[in-house]
């Protein structure tokens, strides 16, 4: 498959999966790019041509369903008092409760990374799995509305390193002057520790976030 050649829908999946999220279940496919990509039937039809191609990987993850709500579990930015993390951490905890399904996942090879920049590539280890499929939730949730408002989505693996011993939060909002308008967090099943690492990384360097 010639990269000149692809369609609208295509592009616009593979760039997803390099520079803006790690992974995909099926059902978000079909989700979020039916209206590009067709029905089901197509949308199969056109992963088994990217995986022929190289340019995508696929799996059977046994996993439960991502618990994302209408709202982040906490938000934060500047000038607001800091959140109480405790009873955060407790609904993290608890809101998996779902039974574990086998759900097909596909991922960006490093080739179809390269094309773009990216430094990501390859199927998520199995302990990031949930934290992975509940971004991917949050991130078609936000696409429809960043179309309209010129708010560009960035994957932490197309952004520069942070400094070393500090992770990147999973996703900035950048604004058209290049601003940074948020950052997202998948918490997946964090501990207190790592939530409150990642909330004091954000409060010095002045980062607005959703944690979801």
């Amino acid at each position: 498959m010639i990269y000149q050649r692809w369609s609208p829908g295509v592009h616009d999946l593979i760039e997803s999966l390099t520079c803006r999220i790690r992974v995909l279940s099926l059902n978000q496919i079909q989700q979020g790019w039916r209206q590009q990509l067709g029905p089901a039937k197509a949308v199969l039809e056109t992963i088994e041509l990217l995986v022929k191609a190289g340019l995508l990987q696929g799996d059977v993850w046994k996993v439960q369903a991502s618990p994302v709500n209408g709202r982040p579990v906490c938000h934060w930015s500047q000038g607001d008092e800091t959140p109480d993390l405790v009873p955060v951490h407790q609904l993290i905890q608890e809101r998996w409760h779902h039974p574990r399904m086998p759900t097909p996942v596909v991922a960006a090879t490093h080739r179809a990374a390269r094309l773009f920049g990216s430094s990501t590539g390859g199927l998520p280890p199995a302990n990031h799995r949930n934290h992975d499929l509940l971004l991917s939730e949050v991130y078609l949730r936000y696409r429809d509305v960043l179309s309209s408002t010129g708010v560009l989505w960035v994957g932490e693996d197309a952004m520069t390193l942070a400094e070393r011993g500090i992770k990147n939060p999973d996703a900035f909002l950048v604004g058209n002057e290049g601003e940074i308008v948020r950052v997202i967090e998948s918490a997946g099943k964090y501990s207190i520790s790592q939530l409150e690492s990642f909330h004091k990384h954000c409060e010095s360097e002045q980062l607005a976030y959703e944690l979801w």
